[in-house]
């Protein structure tokens, strides 16, 4: 809890920094925002990438699943065939064995893959986010400095029309 308040502080002191100071950086926030944009940008790019990569491996995976359907339909014929003889049964079953593990490995493999892309992709969905709300943050103090100007230009406009009219 005590981490909330600090982090809600921390939050409050940035959101409360001095107006003359952001009337200032005006102009260098437009730049900042300009290279967010086009970081966001490549982000969003990377992403694309990443879920067309991430398709290609499904596919990849899809096959893989229907290769070993075939190879099990085929391996069933192949031990009927050869259920007369046990040594030659015997070695079918054995090199049976050697595929199904190499397939495992290799759907392992794509698995641990699979992993490690959705690792990356929620990176990449947790980046933009923080990204948004740091453009949040900036349009809304953006918005907060032009309302205080605004504001101070309507009060001195009152004070003015005040006087001229005593």
């Amino acid at each position: 809890m005590s981490m909330w308040r600090n982090l809600l502080a921390i939050l409050l002191i940035s959101v409360a920094t001095p107006v003359s100071s952001y009337a200032q950086n005006a102009s260098s926030d437009a730049q900042n925002l300009d290279q967010i944009t086009r970081d966001q940008n490549a982000q969003l790019k990377r992403l694309q990438y990443l879920e067309q990569l991430n398709a290609s491996i499904r596919s990849d995976l899809y096959q893989l699943k229907d290769q070993s359907d075939d190879l099990s339909a085929s391996l069933e014929t192949a031990l009927g065939r050869l259920a007369q003889s046990e040594s030659a049964m015997n070695a079918t079953l054995e090199s049976f064995k050697e595929k199904f593990d190499d397939q495992n490995r290799t759907i392992e493999e794509v698995q641990g893959l699979l992993e490690k892309r959705m690792n990356q992709l929620m990176i990449y969905v947790v980046f933009g986010i923080a990204l948004v709300v740091v453009i949040i943050i900036f349009s809304v103090r953006r918005a907060m400095a032009a309302a205080v100007r605004k504001q101070q230009a309507n009060w001195n406009s009152f004070q003015e029309h005040l006087f001229k009219s005593k």
